[in-house]
């Protein structure tokens, strides 16, 4: 049921010591907001006092929902159970780690009566490291780009506007595995973008995205793409074909007209060539199909919720 104007949702994990911080900026904001509006912190399965210290100082936010989840399913799938549950015609995601700041979540709101259907925050002048956070940034942008072309350039950005419709079209979609961005413009939803300021993180754990993280997230992006990339495959494969099958032919007619032991050995890459180009062409259809049966046949939970907190 929508019933309330505003609905922010924050997802946290391990942000023991960023919660209190956190509610105070948007404490700080909300008077500017519309209301009646809900803050929506949503648990993911956290290992330190998280839980405790949000239940702790949810005296001091009668705004404040507290969602309790089993177990750590991730940031999007977090992020799914707050849409589930929000209530706010319009409903504004959040990071937990202090690097987004609330006070930019009034942008959002202007740009959204424009009549997009959702805003997404472009972090002009990121603050992290280049490495080991904006060189995966800017391949995984590439990445969406290429395959669901929105006029937007930062497809990371968590801090973004939706109509209630629109987040919860959205978290009918669990096989995306939270990869919203490859959605938008398949789904043919408007989007806007506006500059958002960023901010260094200064507590908490300073990174969850380790390698299998970073992985899994790469895999999400391609598994997103859904056949594209092995459309990419197929191209490479009747490629490697079409060129085995040119050197084959010049190869023969070379031999018939008296080559000599080069012409064979032409034969021979060429024929490489076409073997190679057919498998990876099979491989690269069989990729497509196995993906098409993946968005038609996963039914895994998208998250589990042990409490909420009212």
């Amino acid at each position: 049921m929508m019933d309330l104007a505003l609905s922010i949702v924050v997802p946290v994990y391990n942000e023991e010591v960023n919660i209190e911080p956190l509610l105070a900026r948007i404490a700080d904001v909300l008077p500017g907001l519309p209301a009646p509006h809900e803050v929506i912190v949503v648990d993911d399965g956290s290992r330190d006092a998280t839980i405790a210290k949000l239940r702790s100082v949810k005296k001091n936010y009668p705004w404040l929902k507290i969602v309790e989840l089993r177990r750590n399913f991730g940031q999007h799938s977090a992020t799914y159970a707050g849409f589930d549950l929000a209530r706010g015609a319009i409903v504004v995601t959040l990071d937990g780690d202090l690097q987004n700041d609330p006070a930019d979540i009034a942008k959002l709101l202007e740009k959204m009566k424009e009549g997009y259907e959702i805003v997404c925050g472009w972090r002009s002048n990121r603050k992290d490291p280049f490495f080991s956070r904006k060189l995966p940034s800017l391949i995984v942008n590439w990445l969406i780009g290429s395959d669901a072309p929105t006029p937007i350039h930062d497809y990371g950005c968590f801090l973004r506007a939706y109509t209630n419709q629109t987040a919860k079209e959205l978290s009918q979609f669990s096989t995306s595995r939270g990869w919203f961005p490859v959605l938008f413009a398949k789904l043919g939803f408007r989007v806007g973008e506006v500059a958002v300021s960023h901010h260094e993180r200064r507590g908490g754990e300073q990174s969850k995205h380790n390698f299998f993280r970073r992985m899994d997230q790469f895999m999400s992006v391609f598994l997103g793409a859904r056949a594209k990339p092995f459309q990419f495959v197929q191209i490479i494969g009747a490629t490697g074909l079409g060129l085995g099958g040119l050197g084959l032919l010049a190869a023969i007619a070379w031999g018939l007209s008296g080559g000599d032991s080069r012409s064979l050995m032409l034969g021979l890459v060429s024929l490489g060539l076409n073997l190679w180009g057919f498998l990876t062409a099979v491989v690269g259809t069989v990729g497509e199909y196995l993906v098409g049966m993946n968005y038609e046949i996963g039914r895994h939970p998208k998250y589990l919720v042990r409490a909420i907190h009212e």
